[in-house]
């Protein structure tokens, strides 16, 4: 036996350092790590809330969502919103679409991936391109089957947001009939397509047009907002489209 210097046996001594050591660990755990968890916790909090999460995702669906044209010989005419005017459109559906939301987003994709999947929940997005078919919520919608939507979504929509691929009344009137299945009893559609089509989406869809407009960057021709229902948050301006016609009416002045 190993000589301790002391009076007590090496196993004792070595139980006594052992009782010292496990006392230590469990008074720095006390101390330290809650402190540690808590800042932690506290900065997860400030980094996701609903207003940053918002802000993230409609930029990242721009990013990662090239416009598609043509898939598979098919005519897709994907066309998205500016970063700007996604903005406003979603916070329309967030001020009209229920509590929780009920909105179905009928070829635009933009718009509903712009939500958190919080506030996707009871929400669905009607499109042909099957490329997000693993999302909760995706629902394959062809125009030219305007009733093939399942039975369990027909008539339960608070709001309908609608950007068929084309402007055509043949379409249109594809899209008017797949409305009428979705929404539910006193629902609201918001939609965007030409001035000239204003008459026809009054007949169709019961709409009428809004100040703001809607910015679609690559598109050759300036869409407009509709809406079955009054609106605050659309009676102004779209920045982005006043900056473009003013610019038009330098180009024409003489000398430009």
């Amino acid at each position: 036996m190993a000589d301790t210097g002391c009076d007590m046996s090496e196993e004792e001594l070595l139980a006594m350092l052992r009782g010292i050591d496990a006392s230590k660990i469990q008074s720095e755990s006390q101390v330290v790590y809650p402190e540690k968890s808590a800042q932690a916790e506290e900065k997860d909090q400030e980094a996701t809330t609903p207003e940053d999460l918002k802000a993230e995702t409609f930029t990242e669906f721009l990013a990662k969502n090239p416009e598609k044209h043509t898939c598979s010989g098919k005519d897709l005419n994907q066309y998205w919103y500016s970063a700007i005017t996604i903005e406003k459109m979603v916070a329309e559906v967030q001020a009209h679409g229920g509590e929780p939301l009920k909105v179905a987003f009928v070829s635009t994709p933009s718009l509903f991936f712009s939500l958190t999947a919080e506030q996707r929940r009871e929400c669905a997005v009607l499109d042909y391109d099957r490329k997000w078919e693993s999302e909760p919520g995706f629902v394959f919608y062809d125009y030219n089957e305007p009733e093939a939507v399942p039975e369990e979504i027909k008539g339960t929509f608070d709001m309908l947001v609608i950007d068929p691929p084309y402007i055509t009344r043949e379409v249109w009137a594809q899209y008017a009939i797949t409305a009428k299945l979705l929404l539910a009893p006193n629902g609201r559609v918001m939609l965007t397509t030409v001035a000239e089509n204003a008459p026809m989406m009054k007949e169709l869809l019961d709409v009428e047009p809004q100040t703001f407009r809607p910015s679609v960057p690559n598109l050759v021709y300036q869409y407009c907002l509709y809406t079955s229902y009054p609106s605050e948050g659309l009676d102004c301006d779209n920045p982005e489209i006043t900056e473009i016609i003013e610019q038009k009416h330098v180009e024409l002045r003489p000398g430009h």
